[in-house]
């Protein structure tokens, strides 16, 4: 979809606080003989999700030359509301299992920061412009005992972008 159609939706459904906008000129990829792309972000916050529990809701919208490829929707549980946020996490997993065929489990970790989740395509084989959905559960292990998770959803299509691989 376009921006201007993207746009609308939200207004219509969805309607949030724009909160930041970025915009960035990307250098044509090597070996492409391309023009640069033009990269623009819009980050939201709602206050009230329907399929989000936690705190401090943002929502962005990456579009490249005015197409969406990727939107990603995170959300922030205390350390004490653990159970809550894993209720959420196996609450998103069974709705996008039952749309999305294909599951590869990922771990992350790195300093005090670890991380879990899945995944998602509908191709077995899926390539560098292969649509995509990535659910994960981050544990930030904080000094402050305040925000430590975060609950994460990624959705990623570069087929009809000049986007590559790399922005996924």
């Amino acid at each position: 979809m376009d921006k201007a159609e993207v746009m609308a939706l939200m207004n219509k459904y969805y309607p949030s606080n724009l909160v930041k906008t970025e915009m960035v000129k990307l250098p044509p990829y090597k070996g492409s003989g391309g023009d640069s792309i033009v990269k623009e972000t819009l980050t939201y916050k709602r206050d009230i999700t329907p399929c989000f529990k936690g705190l401090n809701t943002l929502l962005k919208f990456e579009f490249g030359d005015n197409k969406l490829y990727k939107a990603y929707i995170m959300t922030e549980f205390p350390k004490t509301a653990y159970q809550d946020m894993m209720s959420n996490y196996n609450f998103l997993r069974n709705v996008i299992k039952a749309k999305w065929t294909y599951e590869a489990a990922t771990k992350m970790a790195e300093g005090t920061i670890v991380g879990f989740g899945y995944d998602y395509t509908k191709t077995e084989k899926p390539t560098n412009k292969t649509e995509k959905v990535s659910l994960q559960y981050v544990d930030r292990a904080t000094d402050n005992n305040n925000i430590n998770y975060l609950l994460e959803v990624l959705w990623a299509n570069l087929q009809n972008t000049r986007m590559e691989v790399s922005n996924y």
